[in-house]
């Protein structure tokens, strides 16, 4: 027996080792090997999402201009646009392709359906319902990414539990875009729930949405933003409104607090992208995209209080106490 085990332990240090050393070294000469990444950004408050994409690269140890290099010209602002832009992205063969957003993704899927360049995408609100994937612990293909919780709900009870009086919600939304649509059918679900009061309006531009702004309508509370690229985009220009008029915003990530926004429910942009570099470095060391789970976006409440002095609104300790941001 004692013989036995001393072979075993042999065998273990010597070969044992070979393959984890084998195994080492092609990792490391697989992480130093020059990639190109494409990325296709819907949305300038996206741009935050591929920011965390590229940090969490580098702490992987892909060095921009040293073993990877990016091709990115900037975040586009219509939806129309998107399939032309991918088109000429997939022209340039990359590694690997970067989306952010659903509409972005869907145009990469279309676009890379017979040349199966590996996807990673996100944010995306339900990758499923939009028709992105069919299962999300195996997404087949060549696409994977990171999800949206399903926390529509949760974020309009956060309004009554913030500013409790609230009664009349006002929500724009896009019908063109998927995102947009299901955050219009799970926010109306969840106002009959709550007991709230939703006046809904279809924006299908930002010709529409300056249109909205300017002409904002009477006895509203509050403005709740879906999770729509286009709509996101101008969470500054809604907070000038919502403090303007003493409208309580809120909305689905936890950026629109730092920009306006009286709170935020949802995901960290930058923080979703470096989970996104996790998947992406696993596609790059060859592992099929198709195979890898979509994972889910962790979810965080950040509160403004200068936007809440400035709409003369008193948010009890108990909620500040909740947050994981506070902006005095």
């Amino acid at each position: 027996m004692q013989k036995i085990f001393k072979m075993a332990i042999f065998w273990l240090t010597t070969y044992g080792c070979f393959s984890v050393c084998i195994y080492g070294y092609a990792y490391a000469d697989a992480t130093h090997k020059h990639v190109t990444v494409a990325a296709m950004v819907y949305g300038n408050h996206n741009v935050v999402t591929f920011d965390g994409f590229k940090a969490g690269m580098k702490e992987k140890g892909y060095i921009e201009g040293k073993n990877i290099a990016y091709i990115f010209e900037g975040a586009y602002k219509k939806k129309e646009k998107l399939d032309a832009g991918i088109e000429k992205l997939v022209a340039e063969n990359p590694d690997l392709i970067f989306t952010a957003t659903t509409p972005a993704t869907l145009a990469a899927k279309k676009a890379t359906s017979k040349k199966k360049i590996p996807v990673v995408f996100g944010p995306v609100n339900d990758p499923v319902r939009a028709g992105i994937i069919d299962v999300l612990h195996q997404p087949g293909d060549n696409i994977t990414g990171v999800m949206l919780t399903d926390s529509t709900a949760k974020q309009l009870e956060w309004v009554t539990r913030v500013v409790p009086d609230i009664k009349n919600v006002f929500l724009p939304y896009n019908p063109l875009d998927k995102s947009s649509l299901i955050s219009y059918k799970k926010v109306k679900a969840a106002a009959q729930l709550f007991k709230i009061n939703l006046t809904t309006m279809k924006v299908h531009s930002h010709n529409e949405i300056d249109s909205l702004l300017e002409n904002f309508p009477d006895n509203m509370n509050s403005i709740f933003l879906p999770r729509d690229g286009m709509i996101m985009s101008r969470v500054k220009d809604f907070a000038k409104v919502a403090q303007k008029k003493k409208l309580a915003l809120s909305g689905t990530r936890l950026e629109m607090a730092e920009k306006g926004a009286l709170f935020g429910f949802g995901f960290n942009g930058f923080e979703l992208g470096k989970q996104m570099s996790r998947l992406a470095d696993q596609v790059l060391h060859g592992i099929d995209p198709g195979k890898l789970p979509v994972e889910t976006a962790e979810d965080y409440l950040a509160i403004n209080l200068k936007a809440a002095r400035k709409m003369g609104i008193t948010i009890p300790e108990r909620i500040l106490r909740q947050a994981h941001i506070i902006i005095r």
